[in-house]
């Protein structure tokens, strides 16, 4: 695997990433985060690392951040002499000084594509950056290196492509493409695509398309899915740049039928609504993960 921590969109957190990863080792400590997906994701790489490097820790999921008060000011948990990892994937908390506590969250940097001079800004989501974390401690592990084509799943969910290209997201999707880790392939190459998260789109002729599509030149593909498409193009609830990525540039974990946005879609469509659920489900996904290195669909 290549080294994260040398990308253009992590070298400018190297520094933090690494005091980071100093507090984490020297624990035991207690890792914590709301009972959301994204945070469910960030946790889940740093329990990685830990259980790869036999460093000793405890969970704990606090309810969802849609169940907390806009104005709530006391979302930490609090554990007398004991460290904790926080992940604030919402951005919530304020910039804090305390040995005791660590918060993984949201951090902006400045970013350029290769071969362009030109310098964009972006959102380096939590998960992201936990990933950073564990590829530090275990650089080698097991579990880390099973988790690492997740490493761009927090950006996905972000808000970042609902309103323009994010150009973390493209960063990490082709570095990871680029190392091996994942396939970028359109829609029809995915074995099994949920395409609800595309309005307007026709499940019997994807299906056509599909059966079509290997005896297609690159021109007659093209040509092709773009007509498949041209009905969701003037329907609202999904931007272009969304849109782009999920009809050409799936991303696809080896040996699984799903692509990731798939994935994670169904995760999302599946999460309870109830803050007592939520935890039991949160932790119950949290455990198969960490067991198969694979993100299930369902945790029953």
């Amino acid at each position: 695997m290549h080294d994260l921590l040398q990308t253009s969109f992590l070298s400018p957190l190297k520094e933090d990433i690494v005091k980071a990863s100093q507090f984490i080792s020297s624990g035991p400590l207690v890792l914590a985060s709301s009972a959301d997906l994204e945070g469910l994701l960030a946790l889940g790489f740093l329990e990685a690392a830990l259980l790869d490097t036999g460093i000793s820790y405890s969970r704990r999921f606090l309810q969802p951040m849609k169940h907390i008060p806009r104005d709530e000011q006391n979302i930490l948990p609090k554990y007398t002499g004991t460290k904790i990892v926080f992940i604030d994937s919402f951005g919530k908390i304020d910039d804090l000084n305390s040995e005791h506590i660590l918060v993984i969250k949201p951090k902006e940097v400045e970013v350029q594509f290769p071969h362009s001079d030109q310098i964009k800004r972006g959102t380096v989501d939590a998960v992201i950056q936990s990933s950073a974390l564990a590829s530090v401690i275990s650089p080698t592990g097991d579990r880390t290196t099973s988790f690492r084509p997740y490493v761009g799943a927090g950006q996905w969910l972000m808000e970042g492509l609902d309103t323009t290209i994010d150009p973390i997201h493209t960063l990490v999707r082709d570095f990871l493409r680029d190392e091996g880790t994942i396939q970028i392939v359109p829609l029809p190459e995915v074995s099994q695509p949920n395409i609800e998260m595309i309005p307007g789109l026709s499940e019997r002729r994807l299906k056509k398309l599909s059966k079509l599509w290997t005896e297609m030149d690159a021109n007659q593909r093209s040509q092709a899915l773009s007509e498949f498409c041209l009905p969701s193009l003037s329907t609202e609830g999904i931007s272009t740049a969304r849109f782009e990525e999920l009809i050409w540039k799936r991303m696809v974990i080896p040996n699984q039928k799903k692509d990731l946005a798939s994935i994670l879609h169904v995760l999302q469509s599946e999460w309870p609504e109830t803050k007592e659920e939520a935890l039991i489900f949160a932790s119950r996904l949290l455990d198969s993960w960490l067991r198969t290195g694979h993100l299930s669909e369902s945790t029953d």
